[in-house]
């Protein structure tokens, strides 16, 4: 029988803690801090939270129409029982 190859990330995960959430935010975000510098994901957050009290255009209609539904698609999977509990080892 084949011995199963180690886990590469195992180290990582020993060194910095194991945590483990069920919130799909939380998950789009951590995927997102893996594929855009973290400064320009940073910025971009920054830039929406000033955005948050008022009203924005959208250049492209269709764009923000899927932004919008890719917002709605968390919030039912959140709502549907994600729990947002921190499980963290270390």
């Amino acid at each position: 029988m084949p011995v199963p190859e180690p886990d590469p990330n195992e180290e990582l995960r020993e060194r910095s803690g194991r945590v483990s959430l069920a919130d799909p935010f939380v998950t789009l975000f951590y995927d997102l801090c893996k594929l855009v510098p973290l400064g320009e994901l940073e910025k971009l957050v920054r830039d929406a939270c000033r955005v948050g009290a008022g009203l924005k255009l959208y250049s492209n209609g269709w764009l923000a129409l899927y932004a919008q539904d890719m917002v709605r698609r968390l919030d039912n999977a959140r709502e549907s029982g994600a729990e947002t509990e921190v499980v963290q080892t270390e």
